[in-house]
C-alpha cells in the first residue's frame, strides 16, 4: 500500500513541469478595434494588432463589476491576461482568461476633454 502511494505520488509530481509548460501568459494592452464572435481584435500601445479569443470561462470585468460580452465595444481600452496556445492548424493563438475594461472608451475621453 504504502509502495503504491509513493508510485502515485512520483507520477503525479513527474507529469508537473509537462503541465506548466503548456502555455505561457501574456498581458495585451490596447483598443477593441474589431469585435467579432468570440474574437477581439486589439490595436496595442506599439500600434500592432493582436486577436484574442475569448471562451466561456474568460472573466469580463469593467472595473470591479463583472460585465457582458454585449458590453465591450469598439474603442474601448482593455488590459488581456491570455494564454498563448496551439490553435488546430499548430499556429499560436491567445486564448483570454481576464479582460479589463477601462472605465469609458477613449473617443468619450477625447470628446470630454474638448467641451
Amino acid at each position: 500500500m504504502k509502495r503504491m502511494l509513493v508510485a502515485l505520488t512520483y507520477i503525479g509530481l513527474s507529469a508537473l513541469p509537462v503541465l506548466a509548460h503548456s502555455g505561457h501568459h501574456e498581458r495585451i494592452m490596447g483598443t477593441v478595434s474589431t469585435i467579432q464572435d468570440t474574437r477581439l481584435e486589439i490595436k496595442v500601445t506599439t500600434g500592432k494588432t493582436s486577436n484574442v479569443f475569448l471562451t466561456e470561462k474568460t472573466k469580463l470585468l469593467r472595473g470591479k463589476e463583472t460585465v457582458k460580452r454585449a458590453d465591450i465595444k469598439t474603442g474601448d481600452r482593455v488590459v488581456i491576461t491570455a494564454m498563448s496556445m496551439k490553435g488546430s492548424d499548430g499556429k499560436p493563438m491567445l486564448m483570454a482568461e481576464e479582460v479589463r475594461l477601462g472605465s469609458a472608451p477613449l473617443e468619450k475621453l477625447k470628446t470630454k476633454k474638448h467641451d
